[in-house]
């Protein structure tokens, strides 16, 4: 659909400034409560020198292509550059059509910068405004941009101009922010679950199926229990005969694909099943930020040098740490009810345990909260930088799944 970098971000010079860059993203929701992209705010770390911006944004956008990752988003990719200084270096910048830069309005006030942006126009980069609260944008400058954000409840500039509110803190400002005009809203409001909210079968089953498959049931048992589902088994069987898996035949029996998947992957696959038997409505946003968190946490595990299963159960932490936001459950509830490892349960319902310093750097990259108070791990920074970016790549892939 778009056409990404042709080199790698680890062929690139401009790698170096993932070293100095710290980042946040927030989900784009559009209208129809389906996230249809990403906003990822990039800025310098404390006390290092700050990079070019150009470098910056190539090595982002590179690091999205990186062995390993499923390819370049498809998605919307917001970009916004924090204490960067936008120079004429950027006219060496040269995204997909998907990418956009966001600026701020202040630029326009400086003519010369404002000449800037018009050549970084021309030279084929999408921009997207950031509005300055309380100040109408100059509308002699409105065609430079394909997007304006404000705050919920702001006006559109322009009726050509598509409108992003930020802000929303309740649905009900988000409900407000559409039907003022809004194409999408940047960030979803977390609410707690409702007490007396019941899972769905789907879902308890799901849930039953990871209990064993972590508690190494025998393979019997495990495929008994998808005999209890016949549309798990049929997800499953076609899962195994996917593009996804090398096979020299097709796969008839569930035996057969428990076999070829592996406890491990197959323990991926479940988790993933359960967000996407929990989507409807407004449960997406909070399944795309669930999915990006765990693979966020198994990206900072492989970073930090984890052995495989524990990188497994960091996904498995991630998803699980905003489930309760995905199936309206309460999250202690749907722990304590399951057999799963003591590792697990400790990040999940008391911020202990081996997973719970991951699991508080994920957090603090989505700004979604559940994170819990303990030093973070010792990673580099462009590690750091690189798990979010891979799972900002895998998760828009699973998007068409979802």
């Amino acid at each position: 659909m778009f056409d990404p970098p042709d080199v790698a971000v680890a062929d690139r010079p401009a790698a170096a400034a993932l070293d100095v860059t710290a980042g946040r993203w927030t989900v784009v929701v559009a209208r129809d409560a389906r996230p249809v992209g990403f906003r990822l705010a990039l800025q310098p770390l404390p006390g290092s020198a700050v990079p070019p911006a150009a470098d910056v944004l190539e090595a982002a956008l590179g690091a999205f292509s990186e062995e390993g990752t499923p390819g370049f988003p498809h998605g919307l990719v917001l970009l916004a550059l924090q204490e960067f200084a936008i120079d004429r270096e950027l006219l060496r910048f040269s995204p997909p059509r998907n990418v956009l830069l966001e600026v701020p309005q202040a630029m326009l006030a400086d003519e010369a910068a404002a000449q800037l942006l018009y050549e970084v126009q021309r030279h084929g980069v999408r921009l997207a405004l950031r509005a300055t609260a309380g100040a109408p944008p100059p509308r002699d400058k409105l065609a430079l941009f394909q997007y304006v954000i404000d705050a919920v409840g702001a006006p559109k500039p322009s009726a050509e101009l598509a409108l992003l509110a930020t802000g929303a803190a309740t649905r009900a400002q988000v409900d407000a922010a559409f039907k003022q005009g809004a194409s999408a809203v940047l960030g979803w409001p977390v609410e707690p679950a409702a007490p007396g909210s019941r899972l769905q079968p789907q879902q308890r089953a799901v849930l039953e199926l990871i209990r064993m498959v972590q508690s190494d049931a025998d393979v019997r048992d495990v495929e008994c229990a998808f005999k209890g589902e016949p549309l798990l088994a049929y997800l499953l069987l076609t899962l195994a005969n996917s593009p996804a898996f090398v096979r020299s035949c097709p796969v008839g029996s569930l035996s057969q694909a428990i076999g070829l998947l592996g406890y491990k992957r197959l323990l991926k696959w479940l988790v993933l099943l359960l967000v996407i038997a929990s989507k409807g409505g407004r449960a997406l946003p909070a399944i795309y930020a669930a999915v990006a968190r765990g693979f966020t946490m198994e990206g900072l595990a492989t970073a930090a040098g984890l052995p495989v299963n524990a990188r497994d159960e960091s996904f498995v932490v991630g998803v699980f740490s905003l489930l309760d936001h995905v199936t309206g459950h309460p999250l202690a509830a749907l722990i304590t009810e399951r057999q799963l490892p003591e590792a697990i349960n400790g990040a999940l319902l008391d911020g202990s345990g081996p997973y719970a310093p991951y699991l508080a750097l994920a957090a603090d990259s989505d700004g979604l909260g559940n994170a819990p108070a303990v030093p973070r791990p010792a990673i580099a920074p462009a590690a750091v930088l690189r798990a979010q970016l891979h799972a900002l790549a895998s998760t828009d892939a699973l998007q068409g799944v979802v």
